[in-house]
């Protein structure tokens, strides 16, 4: 399905929304230079599983305000966020601030805003903790260590996993889908 383009507080926003109409939600932020199409593989298999996909396409202009701006639009009360790199900086602060939209975290190599990034950079050091499962896939050692640092601001159950492909969403498409769905299972 092609993109859409969703208007919210003046800004245009591409989106990808696909699955079935009553399954439940994950909405995804992508990598910086990513399509809101490379998640296409991904959302197929979440497609198979029953669940309903609204991938979000990385833009500078994106806010926390405009994510939810996006869902209210979309009629989207709940859902699971997911968060590929620089999506996934906007996806823990949605999670840390906004626990009554969101089942769970899924994140890809980047930590909690408050642990250091991998150039020792501290992003937010007064986003609040995350209250929700959290699931945060690695490619490196480096980023599992950041990880592991995060663990420590959510009050939740937390997996760190380690991706066996390479960086990007299109080569671990199998292991990110079965982490999503696993995580769409508990909560």
């Amino acid at each position: 399905m092609p993109p859409t383009t969703i208007t919210v507080d003046g800004v245009g926003v591409s989106v990808n929304v696909a699955g079935p109409d009553k399954g439940s939600v994950v909405v995804v932020l992508g990598a910086a230079h990513h399509a809101a199409t490379a998640y296409d593989a991904v959302c197929q298999r979440l497609h198979t599983a029953s669940l309903r996909t609204v991938v979000i396409a990385p833009d500078p202009r994106l806010t926390a305000e405009s994510v939810i701006g996006v869902m209210d639009a979309l009629e989207v009360k709940w859902a699971l966020l997911v968060g590929d790199r620089v999506g996934a900086e906007l996806a823990w602060e949605l999670a840390a601030t906004r626990l009554d939209r969101f089942i769970g975290l899924v994140v890809i190599d980047r930590g909690h805003p408050r642990v250091a990034d991998l150039t020792g950079a501290i992003r937010d050091d007064a986003c609040p903790p995350v209250e929700m499962n959290t699931t945060a896939l690695v490619s490196t050692a480096a980023a599992r260590a950041v990880a592991k640092a995060s663990q420590r601001y959510v009050y939740g159950d937390y997996r760190m996993v380690d991706l066996l492909g390479r960086r990007n969403a299109q080569e671990s498409t199998a292991q990110l889908a079965a982490e999503i769905v696993m995580r769409t299972s508990t909560w």
